[in-house]
């Protein structure tokens, strides 16, 4: 199957081409910079160079395929730190989401696959109700529930079928960045204390390897134009999966429970059907402790200059 990839260099990107490439499809990345390609995809698939701002610009014969039957956008500026609150970053992402969805119908796509997130329900459930007192950092689930409608009324009007992606919260190997889980893991292994919230609230880690996995099931067989949570069909307390990365690692860090105010919606997971991407035959592999382990070993790695 001829596939497109955006945001294929960063965290989930990279595990997303590796698992394309294992199922054999002939992928195509749109890459800012060359120069994060992973030497081993030069030979194995096609790129072509160009930052968002230019996705716009882009036509067929810009693509050695010249057409392709679904595109991924992955691609996604200030998804953690400060960046998450710039309302300009966050705008112009939106912006280059309808921008990638013209060059997939341009592309002759037949699918048009949006990486969501979890966020966007966040951002429906607590926003608009009285008192509510959203953080800045709901300016980034504002922009993906945005750029999601945006997409998905461009997509189904230019006559291809579309797919929002809800996703949690994939950790594992190869991450940088400062999202919950890789923050809490680094001072655990480090044994610093730790601000939390009550911990009370549901929650749900998927590893990337099953998240690709789920990702490609939903964009190569899902229902058209409908969305698919991909995480496990349980959730548990925050608190729990916190305690249990503390057994796991062994550590002496201080958990502050209580500490941290939540200004967001305590989510049931009844907003979406957590079984539905079972339906396609998916099954996660990866249990949380195993997880935990195999993104420490990586973590040990890359402190002592091992391979990446």
């Amino acid at each position: 199957m001829k596939v497109v990839v955006t945001g294929a260099t960063g965290f989930v990107g990279k595990w997303l081409v590796n698992e394309l490439l294992s199922q054999r499809d002939d992928v195509t990345i749109i890459v800012g910079d060359i120069k994060k390609v992973p030497e081993e995809w030069k030979n194995v698939l096609d790129i072509v160079e160009a930052s968002l701002e230019q996705i716009s610009g882009l036509n067929p014969a810009d693509f050695p395929q010249r057409e392709a039957e679904i595109l991924f956008h992955l691609a996604w500026r200030g998804v953690s730190g400060k960046e998450r609150a710039d309302n300009e970053i966050q705008l112009e992402n939106v912006q280059f989401t309808c921008d990638t969805v013209r060059l997939a119908e341009k592309l002759h796509c037949r699918r048009f696959v949006h990486a969501g997130s979890i966020m966007e329900y966040e951002a429906i459930k607590y926003i608009p109700t009285v008192n509510a007192e959203p953080g800045v950092g709901n300016i980034y689930s504002i922009a993906k529930l945005t750029a999601d409608l945006m997409a998905k009324t461009i997509a189904v009007n230019a006559g291809m079928e579309y797919i929002n992606l809800i996703i949690s919260n994939i950790y594992g190997a190869g991450e940088h960045s400062e999202r919950f889980f890789n923050t809490t893991l680094k001072k655990m292994m480090n044994h610093q204390p730790i601000p939390l919230t009550h911990g009370r609230q549901l929650y749900d880690f998927i590893y990337a390897s099953d998240a690709v996995r789920a990702m490609i099931l939903a964009g190569k067989k899902g229902e058209k134009n409908s969305e698919y949570y991909i995480g496990n069909t349980r959730q548990y307390p925050l608190k729990e999966f916190v305690l249990q990365m503390k057994e796991t690692l062994e550590s002496q860090s201080e958990l502050l429970f209580g500490q941290v105010p939540l200004k967001t919606a305590m989510l049931t997971y009844h907003e979406f059907d957590t079984a539905r991407i079972e339906t396609l035959g998916f099954k996660p592999e990866v249990d949380f402790v195993q997880g935990i382990k195999m993104t420490k070993e990586w973590m040990m790695e890359e402190r002592s200059g091992g391979k990446k």
